[in-house]
């Protein structure tokens, strides 16, 4: 499974709010639902976001085994 965990630690880090990406248009309201029920997102997105945050994939996402 992949967890978003390592993409709330930078935000955090860089004092960055989910609030400020949904105001810049980086984020929309589904996204943030879907993080957090850990569904799939495109390459297309995680581009995105490094682009806004300006890190790597590996900085956004971990592998998480199953439980």
């Amino acid at each position: 499974m992949i967890s978003f965990e390592p993409m709330r630690k930078l935000m955090k880090e860089k004092g960055i709010t989910q609030y400020q990406l949904l105001k810049d248009g980086v984020l929309l309201p589904a996204h943030v639902t879907r993080m957090s029920c850990k569904h799939n997102f495109t390459l297309k997105f995680i581009d995105k976001l490094c682009r806004e945050l300006d890190c790597q994939p590996g900085d956004l996402i971990e592998y998480v085994g199953d439980e």
